[in-house]
C-alpha cells in the first residue's frame, strides 16, 4: 500500500509494467556479447552458493545484481528529468538501490514499482534503436531564420548504456514480440517492426489497483520503432484506462491496433522507403 500511496500522490508518470522490458533485458556487461546468458549465469552461480550454505556469498552476487542493473535502469533515463527541461516535467520513480524493499528488488525489472513519463519511455526504447547509445531528446532540431537560412540546433548529449551486440540482441527479441507474441496486431504488411506491449495496472485515487466498483484499473501501452533494420521513427501508445473486464484492456488489443493505423501515415509523410531484403514478419 505504500508504493502504490508514493505512485497516487506524485503521479510521476505511469508504471508502464512489461512494455518497459527491452530497457532492462540487456543488463549485461557494456562489451558482453550474450544478453541474457550473463544474467542467468550469476544468478545460477548465486543458487550454487546457496545449496552449498554460503549464503553471504550469494547474497552479494544478488545484491550485485541489484545494484548494476538499477544503475542500467538509470542510463536508460529513467528516474530523471530528460534534457528538455519542461516546466512541471516529472522524473519519475526509480529509487536507489538500497531503498528497494521485499518484491521490489526484481518486479521493477518488469515495470512494477519504477514509474516513466512517456517521453522518458520513447527515450529509453531510443537507445536500443541507436545501436545501444542514449540520445537526450529535443524538440528543435533547426531554426529557420527571417532570410530563409536553417540553422541546426546543437546535438544532443549522448552516452553509450549496452553494447551494440546487445542492443541487436534486443532488437530480434523485439522484432519477434510483433511477429509472433503479443503484439501480432501492430504489424503493417513490408514493414519490419521491433515493438513490445505493456499491460499495467494503475493506481487509483483510493490507493490501490481497483475502482469505485471494485474493478482493476489499467493502462495499456505499445511502443515500437521502425524500420527494426534502420530505425527511423519511435512511437509510442497509450491508452488510460481502457475498457476493464474485456479482452480489450491489454496492450496488445487496445494499443498495439493503433501504432498499425499510424504507421503506414508516418512512412508515407516521412518519405521512408523499408528495405524490401530486410526481415518481415511471414503472413499469417
Amino acid at each position: 500500500m505504500e508504493r502504490l500511496e508514493l505512485l497516487r500522490r506524485e503521479a510521476p508518470g505511469f508504471e508502464q509494467r512489461r512494455v518497459i522490458k527491452p530497457p532492462t533485458t540487456p543488463a549485461a556487461p557494456r562489451s558482453g556479447t550474450n544478453v541474457l546468458q550473463d544474467s542467468y549465469n550469476r544468478l545460477g552461480e548465486a543458487d550454487q552458493l546457496r545449496e552449498q550454505g554460503k549464503f553471504d556469498r550469494a547474497q552479494k552476487i544478488c545484491e550485485s545484481l541489484i545494484r548494476e542493473h538499477r544503475d542500467y535502469m538509470a542510463a536508460f533515463g529513467l528516474g530523471q528529468k530528460t534534457a528538455l527541461d519542461f516546466p512541471g516535467e516529472s522524473a519519475g520513480i526509480l529509487k536507489k538501490a538500497d531503498d528497494l524493499w521485499g518484491s521490489e528488488r526484481v518486479t521493477v525489472a518488469y515495470g512494477q514499482g519504477v514509474s516513466s513519463t512517456s517521453l522518458q519511455l520513447v527515450a529509453a526504447i531510443n537507445t536500443i534503436a541507436n545501436g545501444g547509445v542514449y540520445v537526450a531528446p529535443k524538440l528543435v532540431s533547426s531554426i529557420v531564420g527571417a532570410d530563409g537560412t536553417t540553422t541546426e540546433t546543437p546535438p544532443s548529449d549522448s552516452h553509450v548504456v549496452v553494447s551494440p551486440e546487445a542492443a541487436a540482441q534486443t532488437t530480434e527479441m523485439m522484432r519477434q514480440v510483433v511477429c509472433q507474441g503479443t503484439a501480432t496486431r501492430a504489424q503493417v504488411e513490408g514493414l519490419s517492426i521491433a515493438g513490445k506491449t505493456g499491460t499495467a495496472f494503475k493506481a487509483a485515487d483510493n490507493g490501490t489497483y481497483f475502482n469505485e466498483n471494485g474493478q482493476r484499473v489499467y493502462y495499456a501501452s505499445f511502443v515500437g520503432f521502425f524500420p527494426a533494420d534502420d530505425p527511423q521513427v519511435t512511437v509510442l501508445v497509450s491508452v488510460d484506462e481502457p475498457p476493464a473486464g474485456t479482452f480489450d484492456r491489454f496492450g496488445g488489443t487496445a494499443a498495439a491496433p493503433v501504432f498499425a493505423e499510424l504507421a503506414p501515415s508516418l512512412i508515407h509523410e516521412l518519405g521512408i522507403v523499408p528495405n524490401e531484403n530486410a526481415p518481415t514478419c511471414a503472413p499469417t
